[in-house]
């Protein structure tokens, strides 16, 4: 037996009454009074407890279809928690794909055959592994959804894109990256025809950023003396967010990279008096003032690339180019994970653990019994000494200027 509070959708401050007892289930819209809503709910209790209510003769509102019940979950749920185009994402997905197929069954008959239906739908559209996936979240979202609120008991997506044959596949694309002398070409050619986006383009090589992180870049996450910079949101869609993880993060500046930036620094300064302001624009890599759009950064990319006479390669390649150079310099993955801001060291091993030097040969020799130590002949002197019983490496002694005989006391 069970009678409880909630409030349905969340964040809406309307209170409905929930009864569950000896396998019925019953729901009562109550209003925006909290208080009242406790009341009811303690007088249903009471008469559970006695017997004197009869669930069958209480009216019940009808659960709500899947449809509608998704248009909450995006609305209360998505939209202030995840990012605005997963959200754009998922709200399509629902009117193009789910809508037609699912939308108007209640919530309480969705089985696991009508959305197996709905997501083949879905993939015979001619969407990629990746779209259905994203419509088997937003049907999953919706459902967990309803449990939190007594309306489903299990999750019918459970499993469900093994079904389908379409589980996530571990391997991966290869990585191309630019090698250090089209770094250096690049950058050549960005001073030569775009010297305004040469600070930006030279702390994407420098540090692995983002290109909404670099634009979303402001002074005052410039770290001078520490010298390093602090990467706490994104600028994409014309909308200002988080990181992608949602944390922020700091990544160490280059000494190329900090002069630059302290030159660029200067720069916004006397463009600032010139403009008779003291204030400097506070974006790092704005647009007279105002933050640049990826899409501009890119157009720019390509025209880069074209004059460099390079093949055209994804602005992100940025990154994979970052962190293939640093782990062929030696760097570790945790420091690289670290840099690039990436959830877990798991992302970077899947990502990036194949370009790890291998050091394997001969290294089973290390399972083998250590070899036996053989006598050697008597010494001169019964007293000599030996440089290793100084503890004194031949080579090293050698690199020193001296010749490596024995030494005698």
């Amino acid at each position: 037996m069970g009678v409880k509070v909630r409030e349905k959708p969340k964040g809406s401050g309307i209170y409905w009454v929930f009864i569950h007892h000896q396998g019925q289930r019953k729901s009562k819209r109550i209003g925006t009074d909290l208080d009242l809503a406790v009341e009811v709910a303690k007088k249903l209790k009471a008469k559970l407890a006695l017997g004197e209510l009869d669930l069958s003769k209480l009216s019940d509102t009808p659960p709500p279809t899947f449809g509608q019940l998704c248009d909450q979950w995006l609305e209360h749920h998505v939209k202030p928690t995840k990012r605005a185009t997963t959200y754009a994402r998922y709200n399509s997905l629902l009117r193009m794909y789910l809508k037609k197929p699912i939308g108007d069954i209640p919530i309480t008959d969705l089985k696991r055959a009508a959305v197996l239906k709905a997501l083949r739908g879905v993939r015979s559209a001619g969407l990629s592994r990746s779209s259905v996936e994203a419509a088997r979240n937003v049907i999953s979202g919706t459902c967990e959804f309803a449990i939190d609120y007594e309306l489903l008991t299990s999750n019918p997506c459970a499993g469900i894109m093994k079904r389908m044959g379409l589980q996530r596949k571990m391997d991966r694309k290869p990585i191309v990256v630019f090698t250090k002398e089209e770094v250096s070409k690049i950058l050549e050619t960005c001073k030569r025809i775009r010297p305004d986006f040469y600070p930006l383009f030279l702390a994407a090589f420098r540090t692995g950023m983002r290109l909404g992180e670099l634009l979303a870049l402001k002074w005052e996450n410039i770290n001078w003396n520490g010298r390093y910079i602090v990467i706490e949101s994104s600028f994409r869609n014309s909308r200002l967010t988080s990181t992608k993880t949602g944390k922020a993060r700091s990544v160490e500046m280059s000494n190329q990279l900090y002069e630059e930036l302290k030159a660029l620094y200067a720069k916004r300064k006397k463009e600032a008096l010139k403009a008779g302001s003291n204030e400097v624009v506070p974006i790092v890599f704005h647009t007279k003032g105002d933050y640049t759009s990826q899409n501009s950064a890119r157009n720019i990319w390509r025209r880069i690339l074209t004059k460099a006479k390079l093949d055209y390669r994804k602005l992100h390649c940025i990154r994979h180019t970052f962190a293939s150079l640093l782990i062929a310099d030696g760097h570790s993955l945790a420091f690289i994970k670290d840099a690039m801001g990436h959830g877990s060291i798991q992302i970077t091993v899947d990502v990036y653990g194949h370009l790890l030097p291998s050091e394997s040969r001969g290294a089973v020799n290390t399972l083998d019994d250590a070899p036996k130590r053989t006598l050697s002949a008597p010494a001169e002197n019964e007293n000599a000494a030996t440089q290793e019983d100084y503890g004194i490496i031949p080579s090293v002694v050698a690199m020193q200027g001296f010749e490596p005989r024995t030494l005698r006391i």
